[in-house]
C-alpha cells in the first residue's frame, strides 16, 4: 500500500495547524516553511481539507490557516478520505459492499481485502488527529537520518524473519 505525497503532505498541514499556539491562524507560507513543502502545492491541499471543513481560513493581514475544530475532534481516517479519497480503493472492500462486486460470490482475496479494510479503517478512525501531534516529532530528517532508520528497520525485519524461521522448521 502506497500513501500518496499529497496525504502525506496535508498531513503534515494538519499536524502543523494542530500545533500553532492559541489556535492562531497560520499562512500558507509559513506552513511552508516550517514543513519544507512547496506553497504552491499547498495550496491545492489545503483546498480539499476546506472542502471537507478540516481547516478553516481567514483573510486579511493576521490572516491563514487553522483548524476548523479541536484536533482531539478529527480522526485520522477522516483527514486521509479528505486527501486521498476511499481508504481502499475495491469494487467491494467496504465492511457492507458486497453488492457491489459483479460476482456471484465473495472472490478468492475478498476476504483478505475486507481485512485490510477494516484495520485501515479501525485504526485511522480510532486515532485523533491530537494524537499523531503527541507523538509526532520535529521537521523532517535529513536524507542520512531517513537512510539509518531505514537501515535499522530492515535489519530489524530480517532478524525478526529469522526467528520466525527458526521458530516454524
Amino acid at each position: 500500500m502506497k500513501i500518496s505525497t499529497r496525504t502525506e503532505y496535508g498531513l503534515r498541514v494538519l499536524v502543523t495547524l494542530a500545533r500553532a499556539e492559541n489556535d492562531r491562524c497560520l499562512s500558507l507560507t509559513e506552513i511552508a516553511k516550517r514543513e519544507k513543502m512547496p506553497h504552491a502545492y499547498l495550496e491545492q491541499l489545503v483546498g480539499d481539507l476546506r472542502r471537507a471543513d478540516l481547516v478553516t481560513a481567514t483573510r486579511g493581514k493576521s490572516g491563514g490557516y487553522r483548524l476548523a475544530r479541536p484536533a482531539a475532534e478529527i480522526p485520522m481516517a477522516e483527514a486521509v478520505r479528505a486527501l486521498e479519497g476511499p481508504l481502499l480503493e475495491m469494487p467491494c472492500a467496504g465492511a457492507n459492499d458486497l453488492e457491489h462486486c459483479d460476482r456471484p460470490q465473495p472472490c478468492s482475496v475478498h476476504e483478505v481485502f475486507q481485512r485490510v479494510y477494516e484495520s485501515l479503517s479501525l485504526s485511522l478512525g480510532s486515532t485523533s488527529l491530537a494524537e499523531v501531534v503527541a507523538s509526532a516529532g520535529g521537521p523532517p530528517y535529513p536524507i542520512a537520518v531517513r537512510r539509518r532508520r531505514v537501515a535499522e528497520h530492515s535489519a530489524m525485519t530480517s532478524q525478526h524473519s529469522t526467528q520466525q524461521q527458526a521458530r516454524n522448521p
